[in-house]
Formats: C-alpha cells, sequence, structure tokens
C-alpha cells in the first residue's frame, strides 16, 4: 500500500492541526465547513481516493462536493470480486459527486442523515489478459491478451449515514446507499483477440463492453477537519 502513505500523512496532519487550533467546542447548531478525505474507494473495482468539503447551513440541511482521483494499487482483489489488472501507469480516473443531506435526527455533537448525491466520472486504463461479454449478448466471451478500456458513469446514489465531532475538529462520516448508473464502457486496441461461449453468473461493470444502467452500492468513512464554524451567540 506504498501509494496510501501520502494520504495517511494528510491524516496525521489533521489530527496534528486539530489539536494545535483553538480551544472552542464545535457542535452541529452552528454553520460550519469541513474538508475531509474517504481512502476506503482504495478497496472498490476502480480504486481512488476521494477529497471534499461539506458546509452545514446550522439547521438540517448541509451541501458538499466530493472529487475522486484513481490511485492503482498493487492487489487484483477488491471486496472479494475479480478485478481488472491495470498496465503499470496506465490507470486512470477521475469522478465528481455533488450531494445534498437532511439531518432527520441532530444531536450537539453527532446527526443521522439521509442524502442525495450525483456520479459524474470518467476512468481508462489498460487491461493484462482478461476478457469481457458484448451488453447485448451475455453468453459471447471476448478473450484476450492485451486491451485498453474506457468508461464514463453518470448516476445518482441514495445514502443513509451519521457524522460525529471528534474532539475540537475532527468530524467522522459513516455512510452506505445505493443508487443508479448510466456506464458506457468501451475496449479497443486488442492483442490476440478470440471469441468463445460462456454462461456467467455474475460479471463486474468492467467485463461488460456497451452502454447499460446498473444498479450500484456505495459505502465509506470520511475523515475531516472543520476549517470554519459560526462564532457562539
Amino acid at each position: 500500500m506504498r501509494n496510501s502513505f501520502p494520504f495517511l500523512n494528510i491524516l496525521s496532519i489533521f489530527l496534528i492541526v486539530s489539536q494545535a487550533n483553538g480551544q472552542q467546542v464545535y457542535d452541529f447548531s452552528r454553520r460550519n465547513i469541513d474538508a475531509h478525505i474517504d481512502l476506503v474507494p482504495l478497496g472498490f473495482p476502480d480504486p481512488s481516493v476521494r477529497f471534499g468539503s461539506e458546509m452545514m447551513f446550522g439547521n438540517r440541511w448541509a451541501t458538499g462536493l466530493n472529487v475522486g482521483v484513481g490511485v492503482p494499487i498493487p492487489f487484483t482483489e477488491a471486496l472479494g470480486l475479480r478485478q481488472q489488472k491495470w498496465e503499470k501507469g496506465k490507470y486512470k480516473l477521475f469522478e465528481v459527486r455533488p450531494e445534498v443531506k437532511f439531518y432527520w435526527l441532530k444531536r450537539e455533537r453527532s446527526g443521522w442523515y439521509m442524502a442525495a448525491e450525483g456520479l459524474l466520472s470518467t476512468m481508462s486504463g489498460t487491461t493484462g489478459k482478461s476478457y469481457h461479454f458484448e451488453n447485448n449478448n451475455d453468453t459471447l466471451q471476448i478473450n484476450f491478451d492485451y486491451a485498453d478500456f474506457s468508461k464514463t458513469k453518470v448516476g445518482v446514489t441514495g445514502k443513509l449515514g451519521g457524522r460525529i465531532f471528534v474532539g475540537r475538529r475532527i468530524t467522522l462520516d459513516i455512510f452506505s446507499g445505493i443508487g443508479l448508473s448510466r456506464i458506457h464502457s468501451i475496449f479497443s486496441n486488442y492483442k490476440n483477440k478470440s471469441i468463445s461461449k460462456s454462461d456467467p453468473f455474475f460479471e463486474g461493470e468492467n467485463y461488460v463492453a456497451g452502454k447499460r444502467v446498473v444498479a450500484h452500492l456505495s459505502a465509506g468513512l470520511r475523515i475531516g477537519m472543520l476549517l470554519w464554524s459560526e462564532e457562539s451567540k
């Protein structure tokens, strides 16, 4: 996990700064803005690190914007599912996720919320020996030793989560959800391409070419630091 060391250093800085800045205890009753990081997506089939910020309006509403950047990792299993093996230096991902939250249960230093999150992402890579299925024929398997791959994804996710303040400035946000995405996947520049018949039970989204709508799961743990909070009156 050498690639994740810089992000672990960022977390260390969050903790140090939180102890070094201010003596005031912040709470959910005030407007505030945080900056956060989510490393959980490193374990997803399309590994990435997500950075973002959330603004709370002092009532039950909040908005946020999160940006994901692809980070290749040295293992090829994610959440127990098979994953493409990307050629070194060829994997790229960028995603934008705007979000609206409604805190239906709110305490001084914690809150439970419902959220709607949009998703727009683009990904590309070069995969080694692998295969894919055609979108309109899930028994036709295309095998190859090498191929370029690109994917665009647009969707929306409904989420449930909880957020708490730890110490003076640290925030923890744990959530999960489910949504729908429209995906367009393209394979090109094959090497040693061949065709065979298959009868798959389940294949991940990176193993099917073409356009389609799929369900997706969402889960994460955001670790953040308050950048600003409204002064008490």
